[in-house]
């Protein structure tokens, strides 16, 4: 199951820090949704679990939507991606909306704009959190952490 998942993943290439990351997800995630899914049997599921792998690392989709996400596809038989669009579970990536959530986040939060502004690096989490709260948690969080420090740097 590993290998042909790796192979769907890496489409036949050779890379050890993929095989490192598709054995995490074998080991933790398709373990857990193939016991919750009540559906044992591995037939059809290396594809469904390199896609989540593939939504996961492009950025399309956050970790923890991965793992519902996968689960989802074992229970149901949808391809992953399908299941993402009907959810309308895309991580939201647009610099745009994110520097919208991000300046109203900062207004909100002046304590945490002044703490980090007064070298709490730290201080930029709470503002990360009101961001993620505006969006639903579909904002990218990495990218909501380097816009907030340049906003706030600026």
């Amino acid at each position: 199951f590993f290998e042909e998942t790796l192979r769907l993943y890496l489409g036949g290439k050779t890379d050890m820090e993929a095989a490192k990351l598709v054995a995490n997800w074998v080991a933790n995630q398709h373990e857990f949704a193939l016991k919750e899914s009540g559906d044992p049997a591995l037939s059809g599921k290396a594809p469904a679990l390199a896609e989540v792998i593939v939504l996961v690392k492009s950025g399309k989709i956050s970790n923890a939507v991965g793992k519902d996400v996968l689960l989802a596809a074992y229970k149901t038989g949808k391809a992953p991606a399908v299941l993402v669009e009907e959810g309308g579970s895309a991580q939201v990536s647009d610099e745009g909306r994110l520097k919208v959530w991000a300046q109203e986040a900062i207004s909100e939060n002046p304590a945490a704009a002044a703490d980090f502004r007064a070298g709490k690096e730290s201080a930029v989490g709470r503002i990360v959190g009101a961001v993620m709260k505006k969006s639903k948690g579909k904002a990218n969080p990495a990218l909501v952490n380097s816009l907030l420090k340049e906003l706030l740097k600026s």
